[in-house]
C-alpha cells in the first residue's frame, strides 16, 4: 500500500463503552504523530466501523470494565492482525507482580517500539530522530471533533463535551512514591520530569484572537512529591502562562505535612489561577494525622479555596465479607467528617469490586449524597435518603406534610404501618430503594445501629470549625 494512501483507525474503547469524561491523551498524541508525517487518520465511533479501508488500528482502554467494540470483537482472525491494543484497562487487574510488572513496561514501550511508527521521522525534538517521543509530541487537539459535533447534532450541549476541545492536557511529572496497591504505579518508587509545559501547550486562537484552549489540565500522578526543583520551577511556568489550570488526579496533600516545603507550596498555589475546585485525596483513614497536619496549612493560606478530596473505597469487597464492608462503610464516614470538619467537600471514587460487596448499592447512594456539593453541603445522608424518599411519594401523587423527618420520626411512622395502609385512592406508599438500602444496611448490622445512624447524621453545617486552621500553631 502506498504512503499516500495509507489510512490508520484510531479507537477509544471507553469512548465507545458508555462514553468518558476525558480524551485519551495517548490517542491524541498517537493522532499527532500521524498528522505531522501527513499520514491519514480517523477517530473510530462507530461500532460498527468497516475496518476493511484501515491498514493498522490503535485500540486504548483504559478501564478494565470496558468492553471492547463490536468491529473488534466480530474481527476474523485476519482482520485481528491490524489491532494494536494497549492501555492500563488490558492488565491493571492483574494480581501477580511479576506479570503486572511485565504487562505494564511493555503497554509503556510499545509504541517506542512500533514497527510502523519507527519508519517515519519524529518532528518534536528529543533524542529519536524516528518513532513517536510521547514526552515531547503535540497531542492533536482536533482528534474528537468530529465524535462532539455528532453528539451536538444529538441534542446534547456541547459544554458537556468541553474536556475534549477547551484544554490543554499533559504530563509534568510522571511517577509516585506511594505504592498504593489500587493504583497503577504501585511498583513505581521514584517521581522524574517528563514533558515540558510548551511541548504540549496549544496556543491556536479562533478568529476573535481568543485562545481555543484557553484550560491546562495535568495528569501528573504525584507532582508535590518530585524534587522541589521541579516541583517549583513548573509551578511557576503554570502560573506564568496566566491560564487557568487543574491537576486532575489530585495533588498528594500529604506532602504539606511531610516536605519541609509544605507552607511553600500551600502558599505558592494559593496564588495560582487554578480552575474549578483544588482536589486531593485522602484514600486511607489511617493517613488522617497527615492529612489533618496538612489541612491546618492548607487552610490557613487558602481559607476560601474550594477544596476537594477524592474517597477512594470499595476496594477487594467480597459478598460474605461483612466486617471488611463495615470497616469500608465506617471510614468513608470518618474521612467525610474530617474533611468537613475543615470546610473541605468529598468524593466518592469507587473501585469496581464495590459491585460484590453485601449491599453494593450503598457505595452508590453515598456516592449520590457526596459527590453532589447542594446535597453534601446542606444534608445529612439521612437527611439526603429521607428526601429522596418523599421526593418518590411527592412524584406519585402523595401528600407530604413534612420533605425531611429525623429517623426517629420516620421509625414510629414506619411501625405504625404507615408504609402499609391505603390513602384515600387506594393506592400505597412504598419504600424507595435509597430509603431501602440505608434500612438494609442497618438490619445486616443490629450491633452497629447507633454507630451508623450517628455517621448518616453528620452534617457539614454542624462540622466545620474555621478555627482549626486560623493559626499554624498545631501543625507539629
Amino acid at each position: 500500500m502506498a504512503k499516500g494512501i495509507i489510512k490508520i483507525g484510531l479507537v477509544d474503547a471507553d469512548l465507545l463503552c458508555n462514553g468518558t469524561r476525558h480524551p485519551n491523551l495517548v490517542l491524541m498524541k498517537l493522532a499527532g504523530f500521524l498528522y505531522d508525517n501527513g499520514i491519514d487518520f480517523h477517530l473510530i465511533i462507530d461500532q460498527n466501523e468497516d475496518i476493511s479501508q484501515y491498514k493498522l488500528i490503535y485500540i486504548s482502554r483504559v478501564f478494565t470494565f470496558t468492553q471492547m467494540p463490536a468491529f473488534y470483537e466480530n474481527a476474523t482472525a485476519t482482520q485481528r492482525k491490524k489491532f494494536r491494543e494497549g492501555g492500563t484497562g488490558f492488565y491493571a487487574n492483574e494480581l501477580n507482580v511479576n506479570k503486572y510488572r511485565f504487562q505494564r513496561e511493555k503497554d509503556m514501550n510499545q509504541l517506542a517500539n512500533d514497527e510502523f511508527l519507527n519508519q517515519y521521522p519524529n518532528h518534536r525534538g528529543g533524542p529519536r530522530t524516528n518513532g513517536i517521543d510521547l514526552a515531547h509530541q503535540m497531542p492533536y487537539y482536533h482528534l474528537y471533533d468530529e465524535f462532539v459535533e455528532q453528539k451536538v447534532r444529538e441534542g446534547f450541549k456541547r459544554d458537556k463535551y468541553k474536556d475534549y476541545q477547551q484544554y490543554s492536557i499533559g504530563f509534568l511529572t510522571r511517577g509516585c512514591i506511594r505504592h498504593c496497591p489500587f493504583c497503577i504505579n504501585k511498583l513505581e518508587d521514584t517521581i522524574l520530569p517528563y514533558s515540558e509545559l510548551e511541548w504540549f501547550l496549544d496556543e491556536e486562537r479562533d478568529e476573535h484572537g481568543r485562545l481555543v484552549r484557553p484550560y491546562i489540565y495535568l495528569w501528573d500522578d504525584n507532582f508535590l512529591a518530585s524534587d522541589p526543583s521541579v516541583w517549583r520551577a513548573r509551578l511557576q511556568q503554570l502560573i506564568n502562562t496566566g491560564r487557568p489550570f487543574q491537576f486532575r488526579q489530585g495533588l498528594d496533600e500529604r506532602m504539606l505535612a511531610e516536605s519541609p516545603y509544605g507552607e511553600e507550596m500551600a502558599e505558592m498555589l494559593s496564588h495560582t489561577k487554578y480552575h474549578g475546585d483544588f482536589i486531593f485525596a485522602f484514600d486511607n483513614w489511617k493517613d488522617r494525622p497527615l492529612i489533618e497536619r496538612a489541612l491546618k496549612i492548607w487552610k490557613h493560606y487558602n481559607p476560601n479555596k474550594g477544596t476537594k478530596f477524592y474517597l477512594f473505597c470499595g476496594f477487594m469487597q467480597k459478598p460474605d465479607n461483612f466486617e471488611k464492608f463495615y470497616k469500608d462503610i465506617w471510614e468513608i464516614f470518618h474521612r467525610i467528617k474530617v474533611l468537613m470538619t475543615y470546610g473541605c467537600v468529598g468524593y466518592i471514587m469507587r473501585h469496581e469490586d464495590y459491585k460484590k460487596a453485601p449491599v453494593s448499592n450503598l457505595y452508590i447512594q453515598i456516592a449520590r449524597w457526596c459527590n453532589q456539593q447542594a446535597f453534601y453541603k446542606k444534608m445529612s445522608f439521612w437527611e439526603y435518603t429521607y428526601r429522596n424518599q418523599t421526593y418518590w411519594e411527592q412524584s406519585a401523587g402523595f401528600n407530604v406534610a413534612k420533605e425531611i423527618k429525623t429517623f426517629e420520626e420516620f421509625q414510629k411512622d414506619y411501625e405504625s404501618g404507615y408504609y402499609e395502609k391505603l390513602d384515600s385512592l387506594g393506592k400505597q406508599r412504598k419504600i424507595c430503594k435509597t430509603l431501602q438500602t440505608l434500612l438494609d444496611t442497618l438490619e445486616m448490622f443490629p450491633e452497629h445501629r447507633t454507630e451508623l445512624l450517628e455517621m448518616f447524621s453528620f452534617k457539614m453545617s454542624e462540622l466545620i470549625d474555621p478555627s482549626l486552621w486560623k493559626t499554624l500553631k498545631n501543625t507539629e
